[in-house]
């Protein structure tokens, strides 16, 4: 009889560290799983959910009624005034075309040319800079246009362009974007 009691807590005691084990070891990949998932989500590496180039800089650059309100009171005549503007909305719709044209190829790295007025006045582009799709998406202020005026295009930026690749920084959390209140 007491063979039979020891047998029996012995059975009861292995069966208990087995159960015991199980649980962890199941517990342990269910956390691995749950940790891998969430180092994804943090790192973006994944990601392909960008908030559209449009809605970014209409957070960004100023809209039609601010721009006309501004030109107003600088006595600019009608037909200047609606020359900018169209200048203004053509180079806002050049960079959007081309960002939404880089999402649908899997493009994520672009540069922006710097035109003949934009030379000396966008000091914060280097020559070798390129801006990745995720700069694009939280600050947008650094796609073209800059001001009134401004002659810079958004491009592409593939792998085999000639030139170095420098990451575009920003300084004291934000970019030196010139301010968009000048007509050149």
């Amino acid at each position: 009889m007491v063979i039979a009691i020891i047998a029996g807590i012995l059975f009861v005691t292995l069966a208990l560290v087995f159960i015991g084990s199980y649980l962890v070891v199941h517990r342990s990949n269910r956390e691995k799983d749950t940790e891998e998932i969430a180092k994804i989500a943090l790192s973006g590496k994944y990601s392909v959910a960008f908030c559209p180039v449009a809605d970014s800089l209409a957070k960004k650059k100023p809209g039609l009624t601010e721009l006309e309100g501004w030109l107003n009171s600088q006595g600019i005549d009608e037909e200047q005034k609606k020359k900018l503007l169209e200048n203004w909305q053509k180079s806002i719709n050049q960079s959007i075309k081309t960002v939404n044209d880089g999402d649908m190829n899997g493009i994520t790295t672009y540069k922006i040319d710097l035109g003949p007025k934009d030379k000396d006045i966008c000091n914060f582009l280097h020559p070798d800079h390129f801006i990745t799709r995720e700069q694009i998406n939280r600050n947008a202020e650094i796609l073209p246009p800059y001001y009134f005026g401004s002659d810079s295009v958004v491009a592409p930026k593939l792998p085999n362009d000639k030139g170095g690749w420098q990451s575009l920084l920003p300084k004291d959390g934000g970019y030196e974007v010139p301010d968009w209140h000048r007509i050149v």
